[in-house]
């Protein structure tokens, strides 16, 4: 047999596995929306492509100068079709020529996702084929020209985090979200992200009640700045001034009579502090001191004036934030109990009586881990292993923490990367929050979705509320189990009308390892591409010039990367408007030369060499 007859009985062989593919999820295709039922075939057509490894296949067709079926996911049975009827030729058989001539299946296939981008995100923005994604700031609630210049820069989508804020504040977001789309005759969808189960570190005790008033020295340890402290009285509310403590101070604006001119006090350490008075205003003292001071709750407090002293004592303060100093090696008791989080007890010789202790937001989710098993805390920062169960706890081992020790506060994300947790996508908060959102949103996004169960738990909501076939659902992949059940997932989503997926890039990462996340983000984008699916690239793209105004230079070459998926989203931060601009640039830019995978072939921009000029020089001895 020759080279090229191999190669025709093993696409057919592909063939013949993409039937039986396609006999093996008839049950699940049966439920697929009508209008999505070609692009769900395709991706199980792509599933059978795919589960074998076909490199050495790949290699001997590019070797033929034909398609290596590499950036073939959007129409994957054809393409074969195609290359099939290609290599028969070269075995001098008869084909359809006009036939293989006139139909492009690839292009077919960019254009059945470029058709279901549109429905899902809205038209295709000028200049660029991927839409902007950004999370609303709890500004653009209260100020439509924040939502306008937003706009303006290059957003395409809205995102309204409903893990924060009221159902009341995210419907004056959207509202001003439509309003700026009429007035700047721009266009905007608008996602709603549901909260969905908070698996977070519990409540940690209470801190010291403590503010630190600090002083600006030079290297040489010069007073540069002052400290500087506004002391007010129990009965008005302080003004907020940068680089200024607020203190409260058990005395009635009536009691701090003009002429104060300093406070004297011992600070909690039991250091001598004099505070000058700068300026005092109706029951308010701005002041400054020359040295660093610890303030607490209770500390007494001399008030110096030309007719004598006045005493009191500093007011109740707030609490400082705490945490738990874990360090490798540490044990740690994760409780279903939603109590303050305690310290380790040791006795007088060190030895350890009780680990520290902490509460786990989802009591139901500590029940699942076996002894082994891995916990990730704080985005991965700090790692445990299950060493021991009872009900309602699990004892850790502490295996990773940042170098030296590192600080577990609360709200920071817990992650179960080896466990399959019973839990649901949709939460009860989630399921009472669908009534403001299917009245509100364009697209909804299911967080923590694991299973088909999770999907079908939320269309049915959606069913409920006559929303399943115009409201778009963007499915967040954002654990290991999400990413190994995906092609179900994806089948199942295909009940409703419109799909999306967001690649939750800083959980997965957490839940699969760093070392894992490329390839794992590559075979996301493959299988969506496959379905016809929109994708969005999500977490830390252009995070430090959104926060900082500064980019990073691996935050560049990220968001080029981003241009491969039909949307990217960006996070809020105070240079926001920066990042928006700078991202729609980088992606018009990538556009010319990229669609996915395909390298476009532009007018290189490098400088070509002066060949003229050379060969004089070489004449001349000059090089």
């Amino acid at each position: 047999m020759s080279v090229l007859e191999k190669i025709i009985g093993e696409l057919e062989s592909i063939l013949t596995e993409m039937e039986q593919f396609r006999s093996r999820y008839a049950s699940i295709l049966a439920s697929v929306d009508k209008r999505n039922i070609h692009r769900a075939y395709n991706l199980i057509d792509y599933m059978a492509f795919r589960c074998s490894d076909r490199s050495d296949l790949q290699q001997r067709l590019a070797q033929l100068g034909l398609s290596s079926l590499g950036r073939s996911e959007a129409a994957i049975q054809p393409q074969i079709l195609r290359v099939k009827a290609l290599v028969e030729i070269l075995l001098g058989r008869q084909v359809n020529l006009q036939t293989l001539l006139e139909e492009d299946p690839v292009s077919q296939g960019r254009y059945l996702l470029e058709h279901h981008c549109n429905r899902l995100f809205g038209p295709t923005p000028e200049g660029r084929h991927t839409r902007i994604m950004v999370t609303m700031p709890d500004e653009a609630a209260r100020n439509l020209h924040t939502v306008k210049q937003l706009l303006e820069g290059g957003m395409g989508v809205a995102r309204i985090n409903c893990a924060h804020g009221t159902s009341s504040e995210w419907r004056r977001m959207a509202d001003n979200i439509r309003k700026a789309c009429l007035e700047t005759g721009l266009s905007c969808s608008i996602l709603m992200d549901l909260a969905g189960p908070k698996l977070r570190t519990g409540p940690m005790p209470p801190g010291e009640k403590v503010v630190k008033v600090k002083v600006l020295r030079d290297p040489s340890g010069h007073i540069m700045m002052p400290g500087k402290a506004i002391f007010y009285s129990q009965d008005v509310t302080p003004k907020t001034v940068s680089n200024t403590v607020s203190v409260p101070i058990l005395l009635n604006s009536p009691e701090l009579c003009p002429g104060i001119d300093h406070l004297l006090l011992k600070d909690a350490r039991g250091k001598q502090r004099r505070f000058n008075v700068i300026h005092q205003s109706q029951g308010m003292l701005t002041t400054t001191v020359d040295g660093s001071a610890y303030l607490a709750t209770g500390l007494e407090v001399v008030l110096t004036h030309g007719q004598g002293k006045l005493l009191s004592r500093i007011g109740e303060l707030p609490c400082k934030e705490s945490y738990l100093s874990l360090q490798e090696g540490d044990l740690l008791r994760l409780v279903s109990d939603n109590v303050a989080a305690s310290h380790a007890v040791l006795d007088e010789d060190g030895n350890l009586l009780h680990p520290a202790s902490l509460s786990c937001g989802v009591p139901e989710a500590l029940a699942a881990p076996e002894i082994g098993h891995r916990i990730k805390m704080d985005d991965g920062k700090f790692t445990g292993i299950v060493e021991g169960k009872s009900p309602g706890s699990l004892l850790l081992r502490i295996t990773e923490a940042p170098g030296g020790g590192g600080k577990l506060r609360a709200e920071k994300g817990i992650n179960f990367p080896d466990t399959d947790l019973p839990i649901s996508g949709l939460t009860s908060k989630d399921i009472q929050d669908l009534d403001t959102i299917c009245e509100l949103a364009d697209l909804i996004a299911l967080s923590f979705v694991n299973t088909r169960t999770d999907v079908d738990d939320l269309i049915h909501e959606l069913k409920i509320r006559n929303r399943h076939r115009s409201i778009g659902l963007v499915l967040k992949i954002e654990t290991r189990h999400a990413f190994n059940n995906l092609p179900e997932l994806l089948l199942s989503a295909m009940q409703s009308r419109e799909v999306g997926v967001m690649i939750a890039r800083g959980d997965l990462g957490v839940e699969v390892g760093w070392r894992q996340m490329a390839e794992i983000q590559e075979e996301i984008l493959w299988l969506c591409a496959a379905a016809h699916i929109p994708t969005i690239w999500a977490t830390q793209v252009l995070e430090s010039l959104a926060k900082t105004g500064q980019p990073t230079r691996s935050e560049i070459t990220d968001a080029a990367m981003a241009q491969r998926a039909e949307c990217v989203m960006l996070n809020k931060g105070p240079y926001i408007h920066k990042a928006i601009k700078m991202l729609a640039r980088i992606i018009r830019t990538m556009d010319a030369r990229q669609y996915k995978k395909s390298a476009r072939l532009p007018k290189l921009a490098c400088r070509y060499p002066d060949v003229d000029k050379r060969e004089q020089a070489l004449l001349l001895g000059q090089v």
